[in-house]
């Protein structure tokens, strides 16, 4: 699956190991994620692409636009497909 600025990724390894983040880039084999609360947009991770698994949902770009619309997104996400 492409790791396209928006798609929801589970974390496979690390001390986020199964929480849901969104990517923001897509450079190599490396991508930029956040959630909005431990990992705000402003300061997100970095994270190798082998370490995360994808989902099948993509977020629009107004759900990336603030913290508080990306959690809320993600929210609506986990409570739908629970781990």
């Amino acid at each position: 699956m492409d790791f396209v600025k928006g798609r929801l990724v589970r974390s496979k390894a690390g001390r986020d190991k199964a929480r849901t983040l969104a990517v923001l880039t897509a450079e190599g084999g490396w991508l930029t994620l956040a959630d909005g609360r431990l990992r705000p947009l402003a300061r997100p991770k970095r994270k190798k692409a082998m370490h995360v698994a994808a989902t099948g949902a993509v977020l629009t770009e107004s759900q990336l636009q603030t913290d508080k619309a990306l959690r809320a997104a993600i929210a609506a996400y986990d409570a739908a497909h629970p781990i």
